[in-house]
């Protein structure tokens, strides 16, 4: 049971994507508030979201697999824990130096036309998945856990789809929202879209701190222990 809660913890912390909720507010925005020219592309750029971070999590786990003896020497190894605990500083750094969400400007749709323009909906959304988790502490963590637990290649396969699902269940959930609004309420529902990314960059900013910090505790920890090993 606690494995499948880290998984799934990992893949909810994974799920806070802000530039994926900017580039579906942006497909709302632009379509007016008309769902018939919303939804369709909405559910195309998330689909295409979620085989990105389907791939990356497929290649993740066969190289850590094809690789466990190593990476699991890293645990034991005082100058990988010593890295460790640098990335941890580095990310803490990171999410205290984020600016508060109230000195950010939102998100234009037109920004978000452009990269769809140019490299097509379902290819925006498979690419941004495999960046956004490529570069995602609580993603590398939920790979690990699966590549390293002695299950059956397929059973693997199913955690890596529940994964991928809870990591886009809030894009989901913002894209049913937004179908929802009817063609009056743009402006209010506009104004509520604002709100929901300022509460996103907040959340990712407290995340950010939490990972980090837990990956210095993790490190001296294990530093402690290996360097009492060693003497």
């Amino acid at each position: 049971m606690q494995y499948y809660l880290s998984v799934l913890g990992f893949a909810a912390i994974d799920s806070l994507n802000i530039l994926a909720w900017a580039v579906i507010a942006g497909l709302w925005l632009t379509a007016a508030g008309r769902s018939e020219a919303f939804t369709p592309k909405a559910a195309r750029f998330t689909g295409g979201a979620f085989c990105g971070i389907v791939i990356l999590a497929l290649v993740s786990v066969w190289v850590i697999g094809n690789n466990e003896e190593f990476v699991r020497s890293l645990f034991h190894n005082l100058w990988a824990m010593v890295v460790l605990g640098v990335i941890g500083l580095v990310i803490t750094v990171l999410g205290l130096r984020s600016r508060p969400a109230e000195d950010e400007a939102p998100p234009e749709a037109p920004v978000a036309q452009s990269i769809l323009a140019k490299f097509g909906i379902m290819l925006t959304g498979i690419t941004l998945g495999i960046v956004q988790s490529g570069t995602s502490a609580p993603f590398a963590a939920g790979m690990v856990l699966i590549s390293l637990n002695d299950f059956q290649w397929w059973v693997k396969v199913i955690h890596i789809v529940l994964f991928a699902i809870v990591a886009i269940i809030p894009s989901v959930a913002l894209i049913v929202t937004l179908s929802r609004v009817k063609s009056g309420a743009v402006a209010a529902a506009t104004r509520r879209i604002d709100r929901f990314l300022s509460f996103g960059r907040v959340a990712g900013r407290i995340l950010t701190l939490v990972v980090g910090i837990a990956l210095l505790v993790v490190a001296a920890v294990r530093i402690v222990q290996l360097s009492g090993v060693v003497s």
